[in-house]
């Protein structure tokens, strides 16, 4: 089941709609397949396993290892406990039932029911940590929300003048590349692509497919059309605006606009974020500037903390990595825990979970 979940770990931030799932197939003592959950979803990743097993007869007996229960129902794939019971397995582990009301238990019963023995026991952490972002968006309508931040030592994103590049060294941009492709889709605000024009794409040989898919909040859709983000790629790029004038809209396929309500002068966060969520993206990457992570902090919407700081100060006059929070005393600070802490070639990761 470690193994299975290693496999689950490959699928993250590859399977929108899906979450990520891994699967062992084991034949008298030895591991014959392995599978995770294919590139949006499809397949799901005790198929992906059993297609690995050339000779379908060497199935029969054999025990399946999954870091989630196999679905019942016909979605975009057909159930994966048919091909189970088809195929003859013996047993089925499973480390946690499914929290989906499609699932939920369903196949468990299905599976018991042709006779194959059926071990329900979480073997490992990691699986809980995995499965929990997707019961959160079935339950809650909310998305895992990654917040990165890349500051100077004194906690600034940019010069008095909004003159960002490069704080961080070319190592720790690696690994934020690495974030971009371990995740569903990133969330910006118009202010990070209005100064840069940035791509926002993953750049590491080999995973330019994963670039995220993008979420981008425009109140007046002030982003000029011609902008990286609109021509560069086929990815589906999402606007959030909300002036209800004539607006300058983009006709492609891959491009949508979504109104959205107003909270005071910003737009809606929480209903961004249910939106978001509605649409089957399960882990966002916020890279906006410091009022969207101002905003996202202050309203408890922020799951994890990845901060770059850079051995680099800029004082007085710089750009805030969060924006002012209106928080007067220490009783009302947003407070997280140091997970780890890692060092990239001078410049300090530290990443952050809820408290």
């Amino acid at each position: 089941m470690q193994l299975a979940e290693r496999m689950a770990h490959r699928a993250i931030g590859s399977t929108y709609p899906n979450p990520p799932v891994g699967a062992i197939i084991v034949k008298d003592k030895t591991i014959i397949a392995r599978g995770w959950t294919q590139r949006n979803g499809s397949p799901h990743a005790e198929v992906h396993a059993i297609n690995q097993v050339r000779d379908k007869k060497a199935l029969e007996g054999a025990s399946i290892y999954t870091t989630l229960e196999p679905c019942s129902h016909v979605g975009k794939n057909p159930p994966c406990v048919d091909k189970i019971i088809k195929y003859k397995f013996a047993k089925v582990f499973i480390s946690e039932i499914d929290k989906n009301t499609l699932v939920k238990g369903k196949s468990i019963k299905k599976l018991r029911k042709r006779k194959i023995k059926v071990i329900v026991k979480n073997f490992g952490n990691q699986t809980k940590n995995i499965n929990k972002i997707f019961f959160n968006s079935l339950t809650n309508n909310l998305p895992h929300v990654t917040l990165k931040i890349a500051s100077t030592a004194d906690g600034k994103i940019a010069t008095k003048l909004k003159k960002s590049k490069w704080i961080t060294n070319s190592v720790s941009r690696q690994h934020g590349h690495m974030l971009r492709a371990q995740n569903d889709c990133m969330l910006v605000g118009n202010g990070t692509i209005l100064e840069d024009n940035p791509s926002l794409d993953c750049r590491l040989r080999g995973l330019e497919s994963l670039s995220p898919d993008l979420f981008i909040l425009d109140s007046s859709l002030k982003i000029p059309n011609n902008y990286k983000i609109f021509t560069k790629f086929s990815r589906n790029v999402f606007v959030f605006y909300s002036d209800g004038k004539k607006l300058s809209k983009l006709n492609k396929k891959n491009i949508k606009y979504i109104k959205v309500s107003k909270k005071g002068s910003e737009l809606n966060i929480k209903e961004i974020l249910n939106k978001i969520s509605k649409l089957g993206y399960m882990r966002i990457l916020v890279e906006g500037g410091s009022h969207l992570s101002g905003s996202l902090i202050k309203n408890n919407y922020v799951n994890e903390i990845q901060w770059f700081r850079a051995s680099k100060i800029i004082g007085k006059g710089g750009v805030d990595a969060v924006s002012d929070m209106g928080i007067s005393n220490m009783k009302s600070t947003k407070n997280f825990v140091l997970l780890k802490s890692k060092n990239y070639a001078n410049d300090i990761l530290n990443v952050y979970g809820k408290d």
